[in-house]
């Protein structure tokens, strides 16, 4: 009991070091990343803004937006909320298939290439925030899979066992059974 009390200790301190100076130096590090992206952006529309069509400069817009909304939300992107945002999409997906449909459309249609490789140097980022936001919450399901798995390793090998020892008894009876009917026969 003892040495639970260490462990849960360890994993407090832990965890508090994590949550409250390495993640959010990380994420800093990932809205700089973010700034640098949207400065890309904005200095690209910059160079394009007279000569370009009304579709480019909505796919400008849509990245830009799209990038001030991530940097504002950047400690959401967790492990919980990507499931619960995904139960979401599964109820309301042909509103969201429009509309991703329709942006990739735009960005497809777009005359400058510059918001479509933003957008995904964005989606990049945005991975590893989500997967740094959710190493924790993997560290503590660690034990729990393992266990599971565990587990499941038992009930197969028991399984196994309990079948062979099934077949195995089959085998004999019916051997007794074949032995028992040729010794009547030739009685």
């Amino acid at each position: 009991m003892q040495y639970l009390g260490v462990i849960l200790f360890v994993l407090c301190i832990v965890h508090y070091v994590y949550q409250a100076i390495i993640l959010p130096s990380f994420r800093q590090s990932a809205r700089d990343e973010l700034f640098i992206l949207r400065d890309r952006l904005r200095d690209r529309l910059i160079e394009v803004q007279d000569s370009a069509d009304k579709k480019t400069l909505r796919a400008f817009k849509e990245v830009d937006d799209g990038i001030n909304r991530s940097l504002n939300r950047l400690h959401l992107l967790t492990f919980t909320n990507f499931i619960k945002a995904s139960l979401k999409f599964k109820e309301e997906s042909k509103k969201h298939d429009a509309s991703f449909k329709k942006f990739h459309t735009l960005l497809e249609n777009s005359q400058d290439d510059t918001p479509k490789e933003i957008y995904i140097e964005v989606g990049k980022v945005l991975h590893h925030v989500l997967s740094f936001n959710s190493l924790m919450f993997v560290l503590y399901l660690l034990p729990v899979v393992l266990v599971l798995q565990l587990i499941g390793s038992i009930y197969q090998r028991v399984k196994q066992t309990t079948d062979y020892m099934a077949d195995a008894t089959l085998v004999v009876r019916s051997r007794r059974r074949v032995e028992h009917t040729t010794d009547t026969l030739y009685v």
